[in-house]
């Protein structure tokens, strides 16, 4: 009888690898791409949100209009860069060996990736490369739970509840030297209900990851945006606010003039270190702020490694 089980455990698995699709790197180095077998009722944006791509970017990548409807079966571009590519785990991309190739030169390619990390991947040993072998050279990420891509279209109410609390206590919290001057009913409505149009764009767009970025929760609604779009910089003076948020979410907050509350920034320190954040409202008309670009939560100066009072930030966004 276990004998009957496992034979089946393992015929199951085979099944399981044989749909897998093998991504096999083409293209040149400044235009890389795999290419993905189009399935049952898939769509460029579905597609898309496996990859961590936008229908439009796929469209244009290969010559589609982002409204093409996608035949079962069809193969469909999917751009990748040498950053797209980990040593970690997740789905393997293979090299197609050419001419001339050997380990070294692959190596330095793709991350420069150790010579005995690539042996061991394709169970190498001692032996040499041969044309037309396919190596794996890294991993990548795919969001197959389409679930969760689904469920990405919508802010939970948690969220909502969780940003206003957050307004709230940073107005309860905010302390000034001279008679604090009134916040304009406004912006008290600004930090309270995002701007609905931005917030649709981003959601509908951003694939969700069923852990956390390393540049915090919002990372994966920054930028994968249409090429309307437009990056823009600032640079400047930071200082923070307190609150409790961000800690264990990983929810970080900015304060900023002049930028749409709802907008999802990049902030980067001199450190290199940089996280993605969402403009909570404008900056406060208190004293002390003068000069100031912008006010983050404690938590995501913390996760920058910045502990002085105020310190210079580079900020990207797209507007």
């Amino acid at each position: 009888m276990k004998k009957g089980l496992f034979f089946i455990v393992i015929l199951l698995l085979g099944f399981r690898v044989a749909a897998q699709q093998k991504l096999l790197l083409k293209g040149k180095p400044n235009s890389m791409y795999v290419e993905h077998r189009v399935g049952e009722k898939e769509s460029l944006s579905s597609i898309g949100r496996m990859y961590g791509l936008t229908a439009s970017q796929l469209s244009r990548f290969n010559g589609r209009s982002p409204s093409a409807v996608l035949s079962k079966g069809s193969t469909l571009k999917v751009p990748l860069s040498i950053s797209d590519i980990s040593q970690k785990t997740g789905t393997p991309v293979y090299h197609a060996v050419s001419k001339g190739d050997n380990l070294f030169k692959i190596s330095q390619r793709y991350n420069k990736v150790p010579v005995s990390q690539l042996r061991t991947w394709n169970k190498l040993g001692a032996s040499g490369v041969k044309n037309g072998q396919e190596l794996i050279i890294g991993y990548i990420k795919i969001n197959t739970d389409q679930s969760l891509a689904s469920s990405s279209q919508k802010e939970t109410v948690a969220d909502k509840v969780a940003e206003t609390a957050v307004a709230t206590e940073v107005a309860a919290k905010s302390t000034v030297s001279e008679p604090a001057k009134a916040v304009p009913v406004k912006e008290k409505e600004a930090a309270q209900e995002f701007h609905k149009d931005n917030e649709e764009k981003n959601n509908a767009t951003a694939p969700v990851n069923s852990s956390l970025s390393d540049e915090g929760f919002f990372a994966s609604l920054y930028v994968r945006d249409d090429l309307t779009l437009v990056q823009q910089y600032r640079s400047g003076d930071a200082a923070t606010f307190k609150t409790i948020s961000g800690w264990t979410d990983r929810k970080y907050y900015v304060l900023i003039n002049d930028i749409k509350p709802g907008t999802i920034v990049r902030i980067t320190t001199p450190n290199n270190k940089s996280i993605c954040a969402r403009v909570l409202s404008p900056l406060p008309l208190t004293k002390g702020d003068e000069g100031l670009l912008l006010r983050m939560n404690n938590a995501a100066a913390s996760a920058l490694g910045m502990k002085d009072e105020k310190f210079t930030v580079t900020l990207t966004f797209f507007e």
